[in-house]
């Protein structure tokens, strides 16, 4: 025997699978529009991190061309500018660099400004600046002294010490200083 069909009132339905998809849908948004302002700030700090990179490169280049300029040079101090004092002069014009006393301490050097009487451009690139400091004269070379082992006149065995800052900039303003001590020989 067949059961009859009933028709009654349909069941009420309050639409939860229309909320629940709608908040999945949020979530999701959510989720992509994090994703997104994470990668821009990503993208932000790996730009800094190139213009840090490439200020620092400036420095080591700065100091890298004082190193050759103390090579290949052939007067004893550097000319105007690479750090002033009154200390030697020639022909009237001074041509020093700054000595040992007094010292000029590293917190001057982050906060001077920069200028070209004060510091020598690197091949007409601004974003390279250097200071060399003379800090000793006739200083002997390390191992070696009239007391141990032998000297003959033909042997140079003194060297003038100098301290080279190198100051680098980017395009965005970082700015990366580098020191290096230089020895360069004094006997003529």
């Amino acid at each position: 025997m067949r059961t009859p069909l009933r028709y009654g009132k349909p069941a009420r339905q309050g639409g939860a699978t229309l909320v629940i998809a709608l908040l999945i849908l949020v979530l999701i948004m959510m989720i992509g529009i994090t994703a997104v302002s994470t990668s821009n700030t990503q993208y932000k700090l790996a730009g800094n991190l190139q213009f840090e990179d490439g200020a620092m490169n400036n420095a080591e280049a700065a100091v890298s061309a004082a190193e050759n300029w103390l090579i290949t040079s052939t007067s004893a101090v550097p000319p105007v500018p690479h750090y002033l004092d009154g200390g030697f002069t020639t022909a009237g014009v001074t041509t020093g660099l700054l000595p040992v006393t007094p010292v000029v301490s590293n917190a001057t050097l982050l906060s001077m400004t920069w200028t070209d009487s004060n510091s020598q451009v690197v091949a007409g690139n601004s974003a390279q600046r250097y200071i060399i400091q003379l800090m000793a004269t006739n200083s002997l070379l390390t191992g070696s002294s009239a007391a141990v082992g032998r000297q003959s006149a033909a042997v140079c065995n003194k060297v003038n010490n100098y301290l080279i800052t190198g100051r680098g900039t980017s395009h965005r303003g970082a700015t990366k200083f580098v020191q290096s001590f230089y020895s360069v020989l004094s006997c003529p």
